[in-house]
């Protein structure tokens, strides 16, 4: 059986780079619009639904070929992590479980899930990403390599916690893990005696409304392809990881989802999507704290409700605003960033029209390299020609555009970074924050 050779990541990206200000904000572009000014960057189709006043808009664009529409089934990945997340909120209102009560409860066999002190992982430390379980199981070596998640199963799940020997405490540090998403599914499973897809279809799916839009194995999914639009085969998934990622979806499904968050409709999760929206812990992003999987993130002195998505073969984010009650997810059938579109969809990110002076490419070459803030959250930056590109930890690409030879802007948010004379850090300025980064 192969090594995991690609990066696993079911994306869950935060939005250091992203959240805007709109206090000067220009009239809101259309979807379609938007949509088909994405595609000639990249890519192969998208879906988008954008939900304001209550009223839902749906548009889709295609660099050939048919148009995708509200109805299109994409591949929507970490999003499916909400869901999950929305299914212990569900347990914990029910009172069958408390978010402080440990997981060991859940598991058969006496199995026993303790981090390096001893003390027993909890439901909330699986669901905010700092349990210390890593990324993945290092005995995941799928059959093939394309379809990563396909053949791993229980027993080899059960396998590799019995030889798990956690190098933090629980709650120290966020660990962005898809083995702990999809265990916390399997266990709540495990409860209820039945298997992830059963449970989440009869306490989330049906009782939202949602059957026939988001699901499982979903008929009509689109073709996958990667971010140079070779076609990719679609994702497979087991109940001990489709907590993870194993969600399909429509864009009318997933703004069906969203407006239910929002409170637009009657249904019995009110409660618990408010616990999944509390704030609970910090994550690698200093702007990012994260609730019950969901990222938080500043924006003109209000909070927004975040979760990214990716398979090898599709992209997704999936944007609430509680305040404001809008919504907006984009959807793509090729790994290629999202996020930044899905804000602008929002409504909320207006192109910033401000100056640029010109920059060479031999004047921005200097420049390229990877910026750390801590271990974790780094910002990486490249030249090509004369634009200069960063892309933040997990999060899709943005150009910078230069204010003289070392100050640079973004366009779709108020950011700025000045790097060093000697570019060996750089100073980054956003929503009153300063944060330092160092060239590794």
């Amino acid at each position: 059986m192969g090594r995991i050779t690609r990066r696993q990541t079911l994306l869950a990206t935060g939005a250091l780079a992203i959240a805007a200000s709109t206090r000067a904000r220009a009239a809101e572009p259309s979807l379609q619009a938007l949509l088909e000014a994405r595609l000639k960057g990249g890519g192969v189709a998208l879906a988008a639904g954008r939900l304001a006043g209550g009223q839902a808009e749906f548009g889709g664009a295609a660099v050939s070929g048919a148009r995708p529409d509200a109805d299109s089934v994409f591949e929507i990945g970490s999003i499916t992590k909400t869901f999950t997340a929305l299914l212990l909120a569900d347990a914990v209102v029910r009172g069958e479980i408390k978010l402080d009560d440990p997981v060991e409860a859940a598991l058969p066999d006496g199995l026993r899930l303790r981090d390096s002190q001893g003390q027993p992982l909890r439901w909330v430390d699986l669901a905010t990403q700092r349990s210390g379980l890593p990324r993945l199981a290092a005995n995941m070596a799928p059959a093939n390599p394309a379809d990563p998640y396909a053949d791993y199963d229980w027993p080899a799940l059960r396998l590799f916690l019995q030889g798990w020997r956690p190098k933090v405490a629980r709650d120290s540090r966020f660990e962005y893990s898809n083995l702990g998403f999809g265990l916390l599914g399997h266990a709540l499973a495990l409860r209820e005696d039945t298997d992830y897809a059963t449970l989440l279809a009869r306490r989330v799916l049906q009782p939202l409304g949602l059957t026939g839009q988001v699901g499982f194995a979903l008929p009509d999914l689109l073709p996958g392809h990667d971010g140079k639009g070779r076609p990719v085969p679609a994702w497979h998934f087991r109940s001990v990881t489709a907590g993870a990622g194993a969600l399909h979806g429509t864009a009318r499904g997933l703004l069906r989802y969203a407006d239910a968050a929002l409170g637009g409709y009657e249904h019995p999760l009110r409660e618990a999507f408010a616990l999944c929206l509390q704030r609970r812990a910090a994550t690698i992003a200093p702007t990012n704290p994260i609730g019950l999987a969901w990222l938080l993130a500043p924006l003109n002195d209000r909070t927004v409700f975040t979760h990214d998505g990716a398979t090898f073969g599709f992209a997704s984010s999936l944007w609430l605003d509680p305040e404001r009650r809008r919504a907006s997810v984009v959807l793509a059938n090729a790994q290629v960033a999202v996020d930044d579109l899905a804000l602008r969809v929002l409504g909320d990110a207006s192109v910033r029209d401000v100056a640029a002076i010109a920059a060479t490419h031999e004047q921005l070459q200097p420049l390229e390299g990877v910026y750390a803030l801590n271990p974790q959250f780094k910002l990486s930056v490249r030249a090509d020609g004369t634009q200069l590109l960063a892309r933040a930890t997990g999060q899709g690409e943005f150009e910078l555009f230069a204010k003289s030879p070392r100050r640079f802007f973004a366009k779709i948010t108020p950011l700025e970074i000045q790097f060093d004379d000697d570019t060996k850090a750089l100073t980054l300025f956003q929503g009153g924050a300063t944060l330092r980064f160092v060239r590794e």
